[in-house]
């Protein structure tokens, strides 16, 4: 009995001192100046007048002091993502393709004299006439022989005179000239549809007319063979 009065002495004291004063309007426990819950000798802390169950703490009153949340279970961490360099594929050798040379065009056929020759009108003619003279007849033969290696398109006669006498008549004349020596070649195995004659007369000299000789060389009949060859 003596022992609980000494402990009501104790309580009266503390609530009379400033410190507890002061922690009463705090919270539901008696504090002292540090703010630390006053104990009695037994441990026990010291309720204030304002002590309710919702101001219970777990120090002094465990069964009334809100439990604590329970820590949220940990999840799971998410599986660490593997980074992965994916290689781009590499590109495949492409065979090189081979490129056709263009064919090189052959050359167009080129239309040529192939070979020319020229009767001399003295030698192969008698004057004023159109008959051919052995010594004619004899160059002709020589050319029909190397026609007969030639691969020819045409053959074209030209008979030419001086400028003695008319222009009919001399353009006359030098037709019949390139005539006969058509009509030869023809006889002797050339192809008479190749054959084209002309007489010009006087118009084509290749000299002067105001002398013998120069009179004497236009006085002739021209024989052209043309056909093609590769340029």
């Amino acid at each position: 009995m003596r022992f609980m009065r000494i402990l009501q002495v104790i309580a009266l004291a503390m609530l009379a001192s400033p410190a507890f004063a002061q922690s009463v309007a705090n919270d539901g426990y008696a504090r002292d100046a540090s703010t630390v819950v006053v104990k009695n000798p037994f441990g026990l802390c010291w309720r204030s007048g304002q002590w309710s169950e919702g101001k219970a703490i777990a120090e002094c009153d465990p069964e009334f002091a809100p439990k604590p949340a329970k820590a949220e279970a940990a999840r799971p961490a998410a599986p660490a993502i593997e980074a992965r360099v994916v290689e781009a594929p590499r590109p495949q050798p492409v065979a090189p393709v081979a490129v056709a040379a263009a064919p090189i065009p052959e050359p167009a056929p080129v239309r040529a004299r192939l070979q020319a020759i020229t009767l001399g009108a003295d030698a192969s003619f008698d004057i004023g006439k159109a008959d051919l003279k052995s010594d004619g007849q004899a160059k002709l033969g020589q050319l029909v022989a190397k026609l007969k290696d030639v691969n020819f398109d045409a053959i074209t006669v030209i008979g030419h005179t001086d400028n003695v006498g008319t222009d009919a008549a001399n353009q006359k004349l030098s037709l019949r000239r390139a005539n006969a020596v058509k009509q030869y070649l023809a006889t002797h195995g050339i192809d008479a549809a190749k054959i084209k004659t002309n007489g010009r007369g006087k118009t084509s000299p290749v000299a002067d007319n105001k002398t013998a000789q120069g009179r004497a060389r236009n006085r002739r009949v021209e024989v052209v063979i043309t056909g093609t060859r590769s340029s």
